[in-house]
């Protein structure tokens, strides 16, 4: 542009155009001329990094590491009770008729999933990460503790705790509770109550014992707590077998023996009323 702008005023004009005209026919030629080129740059500049943005965000979608593309439902049936263990460790009921969604790998400021059904939860204490459960037209915030939310559809949805304190909220407001507490909906004003309640854990959720990764001697001691019975090991070794899973205490007391010796190959043999051996 500048050297452009050196050969027009080289050009001699001295008593045929004026100043004045000869420096509009200048701001004419570079408007025709030079900044035609230079809107068309900016053009071209600006359509290319839209392409780069366009395609950095395209990649990102397709990371196969993405936390929103890894989403993991589960859902269960009438008379289907579960046990879940997510990724940052927290244990989870769930009763009949419910839905839970969770990412495959939680984010690095908070812990979300949704609900919409029963669940217990014992939620690995993470101060940094709030775990925060969506059910409808509640959210449940916690840092680690143990509570129980029941947000089936066309209900209004509860919140009871066992341990530590929790905060529920809807649009509204918010209420924290602890043990002895429940947050009630209240669908006609769409808030929040704090009552007193009895229940801190419910019947259902008692159906599923919890054994992963405990030996056969705790296992054992968990199921003396409710049931009568002694039992004799061949051999001291085999109190230390460990088991991975979980007990349904529908299936009976011997149907549960049953299952740990077929989990651990072992034999487990009644030889009296309320007696047994355990034996390889």
């Amino acid at each position: 542009m500048k050297r452009l702008r050196e050969e027009w005023d080289e050009i001699p004009n001295t008593g045929f155009v004026p100043n004045e005209i000869k420096s509009r026919m200048w701001n004419n030629i570079r408007s025709k001329t030079i900044d035609k080129y230079r809107l068309i740059y900016r053009w071209a500049a600006a359509a290319c990094l839209l392409f780069i943005l366009s395609a950095i965000g395209y990649q990102a979608l397709l990371k196969p590491d993405y936390i929103h593309q890894e989403a993991i439902v589960t859902t269960t049936f009438p008379e289907d009770i579960r046990l879940l263990r997510l990724p940052d460790g927290t244990r989870v009921w769930l009763n009949q008729n419910t839905k839970i969604e969770y990412p495959k790998q939680f984010a690095s400021n908070e812990r979300m999933i949704k609900l919409s059904g029963e669940a217990f939860f014992e939620v690995k204490r993470d101060p940094s990460r709030p775990f925060i459960i969506s059910s409808g037209v509640i959210k449940t915030t916690v840092l680690g503790t143990s509570f129980n939310v029941k947000a089936y559809n066309g209900n209004a949805p509860e919140v009871h705790v066992r341990t530590g304190k929790v905060k529920v909220e809807s649009k509204q407001n918010a209420v924290f509770i602890e043990k002895g507490y429940a947050a009630i909906y209240v669908p006609t004003n769409k808030s929040m109550k704090k009552e007193k309640t009895t229940i801190v854990e419910p019947e259902w959720k008692k159906v599923l014992i919890d054994v992963d990764g405990l030996t056969l001697e705790q296992i054992i001691q968990k199921l003396e707590s409710g049931h009568h019975f002694s039992i004799e090991y061949s051999s001291e070794n085999l109190k230390q077998l460990k088991i991975r899973g979980t007990l349904d205490t529908r299936q009976g007391f011997s149907e549960m023996l049953q299952t740990i010796a077929f989990a651990l190959q072992v034999d487990i043999k009644q030889v009296g009323k309320n007696n047994y051996v355990i034996s390889e």
